[in-house]
């Protein structure tokens, strides 16, 4: 009887934490592997916590700490609809006892959206995957009202110094002054393109792209821009542009914004985008550790690369052209070209956000 791809499972697995905790490691925390010199995401980065902290009881202690001193800078509007829209019910459980472990007054609002996600037919469920067959000393009574197990601890801080933590993190330094609200995110969006290295249609500060990148309602976009228009930070659109105002880059005078420490806010990501792809990965993940069939395994690979690997282009990541996005020909690869094709890409983009240079063992020339 064939064996489950273990193997494959914890490369890919490898891959996920590095991403996930190259944000964790801008925002203040200590942790492994890179850190990210582009544009962060706390939100966003919040969900990958929740399923990163899977593999990693590190990060799930982190940020726990980061949440205890951090927390007033986190919009809970926001964060309740991203945790709606990424429609995972673990997500949802683990960030309910999270936010109530914390303040259940304070986030209220996101609880109250977590638990709407919670299915009668849930099981218990280990809070690391390591863990499933430990004894266990102390249950937390909260996290095991939220359907997952986990001892009852203390988190234990291992942050950076908070100066550093603000001097690199302009988004932080931007809620701190003006509040968690959808224009102190515009402004930040607004900074990181005037400092940015590479400028690409998808990225463009127009209303759409705005509006796709803080997961709001473009109308809130259009009212922030026109607000700008009036203040005299962005040049008002003439009679000509108004009916493409929608798609069209807003005209940024010259004026000085908050200013960027060398070597940070690089250029704008997806975050949103980018951790969904690492859900993705981490699902991939758990098939391939439990699928013998090798045939269905190379489905789910390459169903993964169709789905994802347009957004990895999209942020400048380099895929060989016998990959593609048109998976038809990969049927003749092994196993583990499939998943080496998936791992190279998320290598390469790893050091993308790290400003490393791309050697040619990690993603081979087209």
């Amino acid at each position: 009887m064939a064996k489950p791809h273990n193997n494959s499972s914890r490369v890919l697995r490898d891959r996920i934490l590095a991403i996930i905790w190259a944000q964790w490691n801008r925002l203040g925390l200590n942790g492994t592997g890179e850190s990210n010199h582009y544009s962060v995401d706390i939100e966003s980065a919040l969900i990958a916590a929740a399923f990163g902290s899977r593999l990693d009881g590190r990060l799930f202690e982190g940020v726990r700490a980061w949440l205890n001193r951090y927390g007033a800078l986190v919009n809970g509007e926001r964060m309740a609809t991203l945790t709606r829209d990424a429609n995972d019910e673990w997500s949802a459980r683990f960030l309910g006892a999270l936010f109530e472990g914390i303040d259940p007054v304070q986030w209220k609002g996101v609880i109250k959206r977590c638990a709407s996600s919670r299915s009668p037919s849930w099981k218990r469920t280990p809070l690391l995957i390591r863990s499933a067959n430990k004894g266990w000393r102390d249950k937390d009574p909260i996290w095991e009202k939220w359907g997952i197990i986990a001892d009852r601890t203390s988190p234990r801080p291992k942050m950076q110094d908070h100066n550093t933590v603000l001097r690199h993190n302009a988004l932080m330094r931007y809620r701190a002054l003006y509040g968690t609200i959808v224009r102190a995110d515009v402004f930040y969006l607004l900074s990181v393109h005037h400092h940015s290295r590479t400028t690409r249609g998808w990225n463009l500060p127009t209303t759409v792209n705005l509006a796709h990148l803080l997961h709001c309602h473009p109308s809130t976009i259009h009212r922030i821009q026109k607000e700008l228009e009036r203040g005299g930070f962005i040049e008002p659109l003439d009679a000509s542009r108004k009916r493409r105002s929608s798609t069209g880059a807003w005209p940024l005078r010259d004026l000085p914004l908050l200013p960027t420490e060398e070597g940070d806010d690089l250029g704008i990501v997806d975050w949103v985008g980018i951790n969904s792809l690492l859900h993705d990965t981490f699902t991939l993940a758990a098939e391939l550790e439990t699928n013998p069939d090798e045939a269905i395994a190379k489905v789910s690979l390459q169903d993964f690369q169709t789905r994802n690997f347009p957004l990895l282009i999209d942020h400048g990541v380099v895929i060989p052209k016998a990959s593609g996005v048109a998976l038809g020909p990969l049927g003749t690869h092994s196993l583990d070209e499939l998943v080496g094709i998936i791992t190279k890409a998320l290598a390469s983009f790893v050091q993308i956000i790290g400003c490393r240079a791309i050697s040619n063992d990690v993603i081979e020339k087209a």
